[in-house]
C-alpha cells in the first residue's frame, strides 16, 4: 500500500512542537491501529513477538504542523478475519478508518439521548440502525471500535482553541483525510452518563484507595446485588473522613452505601461506570 501520514496542527505548535503533546498524540494513534491488529490477528494483547511482526514505521517527520509519514509494517502474520483481497497493511488501515467512522456515528447518537440497535448476520456483518437509517459494517469493526474508544477520547481531548485544531490521518500527499478531527470534535467521543437518585447498599471488597484524591477501586463478587459482579472505580461523596476507607482495605468484605453512575453504552445495554460512596457500613 502507499505511504500514510498522521498530522497534528494548531496554535500550540506555533513556536515548536511540545514533546508531551507529540508523544501523547502519536502514542494514542499507534494504540488505535494496534487495536485493529489485535482483532485482525485474533490476539488478546500485544506481545513482544507481535511487535516484531507488526509496527508502524515512520519514514519522515515535518515541522510547522507535526506531520509523520509512516508505513504499516506487517511481516509473516496470518490474520484471523475473512478480509477481502490480499491480507496485509491495507486491510489493517481499511478496518481502522471504518471503525473511526462507526465510533463517530454511535457516539453522536448516544450524546443525543438515543440508542443504536444492532442486528448481527450469520456472515459476521452487522446492521446498525440509528433512527430510520441502516448502516452496514463488517463485524470486527464493532470489536475494534470498542477497544479503541479510550484512545480516541484521549486524542480528541487534545483539541481546543488554544491547543490542537486538527488531528488527521490518511494517504500521503492527498487532501482527503480518512480520519479527521477538528477543534469542534473535542467532545466527539465522550459518553454521557447519569447518576441514579436512590442510594444503594452493596457488599464488596475495597482493594485500592488514594487518600489524597479520595478515589479508589472495589470488587463485587456476590451475585444478586443491584450492581453486577466486577471491579469498579469509586469516589467518596462529600467531605467524609477517609480513615474508614483506609481501614476497610484490611477487611475481606464491607457494606457500602453508594450512588450509581450509569454510562450510556453505545455498543449495547447501559452499564455501571462509577460508584459514588456516601458511607461505609459499621
Amino acid at each position: 500500500m502507499s505511504e500514510l501520514e498522521f498530522k497534528i496542527d494548531g496554535p500550540i505548535l506555533k513556536d515548536g512542537v511540545p514533546i508531551h503533546i507529540a508523544v501523547q498524540a502519536l502514542d494514542n494513534f499507534q494504540s488505535v491501529i494496534d487495536k485493529t491488529y489485535l482483532v485482525s490477528s485474533g490476539s488478546k494483547k500485544m506481545t513482544a513477538k507481535d511487535r516484531e511482526r507488526y509496527f508502524l514505521k515512520a519514514t519522515e517527520f515535518k515541522e510547522g504542523s507535526l506531520l509523520t509519514v509512516f508505513e504499516i509494517a506487517l511481516q509473516g502474520v496470518q490474520l484471523g478475519l475473512p478480509l477481502v483481497g490480499q491480507l496485509g497493511p491495507q486491510n489493517i488501515w481499511d478496518y481502522t478508518k471504518e471503525s473511526f467512522n462507526f465510533l463517530k456515528l454511535v457516539c453522536a447518537v448516544v450524546q443525543k439521548g438515543d440508542k443504536p440497535t444492532y442486528e448481527f448476520k450469520n456472515n459476521g456483518d452487522v446492521i446498525v440502525q440509528t433512527g430510520e437509517v441502516h448502516h452496514h459494517y463488517h463485524g470486527p469493526v464493532i470489536q475494534i471500535a470498542r477497544l479503541a474508544l479510550p484512545n480516541y477520547q484521549s486524542l480528541s481531548h487534545l483539541l481546543g482553541t488554544n491547543k490542537l485544531t486538527e488531528i488527521s490521518a490518511g494517504p500521503h500527499n492527498q487532501k482527503q483525510r480518512d480520519i479527521y478531527l477538528g477543534e469542534n470534535d473535542k467532545d466527539a467521543f465522550d459518553i454521557p452518563s447519569r447518576i441514579e437518585k436512590e442510594t444503594m447498599e452493596i457488599k464488596c471488597e475495597i482493594f485500592d484507595f488514594n487518600k489524597y484524591k479520595n478515589i479508589g477501586k472495589l470488587s463485587i463478587s456476590s451475585e444478586g446485588q443491584e450492581v453486577p459482579p466486577g471491579e469498579y472505580n469509586f469516589t467518596i461523596f462529600g467531605n467524609q473522613d477517609n480513615v474508614d476507607y483506609i481501614y476497610s482495605m484490611l477487611k475481606p468484605e464491607v457494606n457500602v452505601f453508594c450512588l450509581v453512575e450509569i454510562e450510556s453504552n453505545p455498543f449495547g445495554d447501559d452499564k455501571v461506570s462509577k460508584l459514588h460512596i456516601t458511607g461505609v457500613g459499621s
